[in-house]
């Protein structure tokens, strides 16, 4: 998301991206733009129930967690597009049968979210 500068123009939010920081997720980051920061922890691949196990690839599910509150319609829908973004570079067919979860916890969301 753009933002104003001082002299009328516009400039992107300041991006960073930090690995590693949760020790019992299998993969973990935070993600800051601007004043907003999200943490995300990936799990998998793992043992899926039945009813979600795809013959072919891994099934991805996405969790967004607001900052307060239950997750909402916007949440859900935020979920959706972006375990579609995932599916398209996540190596799902490496590990058929198995399930990865991405679980994203909004720490501070000052609009980049």
């Amino acid at each position: 998301k753009k933002m104003a500068t001082a002299g009328g123009g516009c400039c992107l939010r300041p991006f960073s991206c930090e690995q590693g920081l949760l020790s019992r997720p299998d993969g973990s980051a935070a993600f800051l733009q601007g004043d907003t920061s999200v943490l995300v922890g990936l799990y998998g691949p793992a043992e899926v129930k039945v009813s979600k196990e795809l013959p072919d690839r891994a099934a991805l599910e996405v969790l967004l967690r607001p900052k307060v509150g239950l997750p909402g319609v916007i949440e859900r829908s935020r979920e959706q597009l972006l375990r579609r973004t995932c599916e398209a570079v996540v190596l799902g067919v490496l590990h058929p049968r198995t399930a990865i979860t991405l679980v994203l916890q909004v720490l501070s969301d000052a609009g980049s979210v």
